[in-house]
């Protein structure tokens, strides 16, 4: 069974932003999942090269294997800015 855990975003010494628990985390327990555009490399290599380009400064990328990233920058969740 899967239940949302209680998540808030703030200021993070470690990064700009990050989440925090609102509650305690259990061991072995999903604390939540890292979503975003389920896309190739080729395609984040391209992405990469655009926001550099438009002077994005944080992107998101998470790599699944070697063809497989889970692109976060635009459409993704609090789970992105985990560090």
């Amino acid at each position: 069974q899967f239940r949302k855990m209680r998540l808030r975003s703030g200021r993070s010494r470690i990064h700009e932003r990050g989440p925090f628990a609102r509650e305690p985390i259990v061991a072995d327990k999903m604390v939540i999942e890292y979503v975003g555009q389920n896309i190739r490399q080729a395609v984040a290599d391209t992405r990469k090269k655009r926001h550099a380009r438009e002077g994005i400064g944080s992107s998101y990328p998470f790599r699944i294997d070697h063809d497989t990233v889970i692109d976060a920058t635009e459409r993704g969740n609090l789970a992105r800015s985990i560090h």
